[in-house]
């Protein structure tokens, strides 16, 4: 299999993790979304992360690769009980906190940024962040568990000065030790 990916890619890092975890053979194909014409020959949609399964056909949205991934390598993200529901809820608001960061700093590109749509992003982040602070995080780490720490890896590369530790500090703690978890620091991206 192959992952079309990015290093920075919070989505695609979820997929890594994953795999890692329950070793589960996948080859990172490292593409560039806004350019890469190979890429749209496997999702038209020229998103990452997109996966390529040995027969060919192709998967994409990080939520179905995980969702696979897991399936393949036994079954441990994915609860099948009344874990289920909370997991995929806490995947859906780290994934928003994902997608408001990943556009928060691709406006930053843009010159002038638009203020006011990056104020809009920035907002969902630190209220998703706020939610998360009121959140039970299990140090056994369910998807949920996984795209928090995603979202949050992500926030620490692309916005180094957000200071979201100090209001936070239930959710830093847990960060904090989570990011020891091997498939997780194996995953993590370096700061540039």
């Amino acid at each position: 299999m192959k992952l079309y990916t990015n290093p920075a890619s919070p989505f695609a890092r979820k997929c890594q993790i994953i795999a890692k975890t329950l070793n589960v053979a996948m080859e990172d194909v490292h593409t560039m979304p806004l350019t890469d014409e190979t890429l749209r020959t496997v999702n038209p949609l020229a998103q990452i992360p997109a996966l390529v399964l040995d027969d060919g056909n192709a998967m994409y949205d990080s939520r179905v690769i995980c969702e696979y991934l897991d399936h393949v390598g036994g079954n441990q993200f994915f609860p099948r009980d009344s874990r289920r529901w909370p997991a995929l809820t806490l995947q859906s608001l780290a994934d928003g906190i994902a997608s408001a960061a990943v556009a928060y700093a691709l406006l930053g590109r843009e010159t002038p940024p638009p203020a006011a749509t990056r104020e809009r992003h920035q907002g969902a982040i630190l209220r998703g962040l706020d939610a998360l602070e009121k959140t039970a995080l299990s140090d056994t780490p369910l998807i949920g568990e996984v795209a928090v720490v995603c979202a949050i890896g992500y926030i620490e590369l692309r916005q180094p000065d957000l200071d979201w530790k100090a209001t936070r500090p239930k959710l830093a703690a847990w960060y904090a030790k989570i990011c020891a978890v091997p498939a997780i620091a194996a995953t993590a991206k370096p700061k540039t």
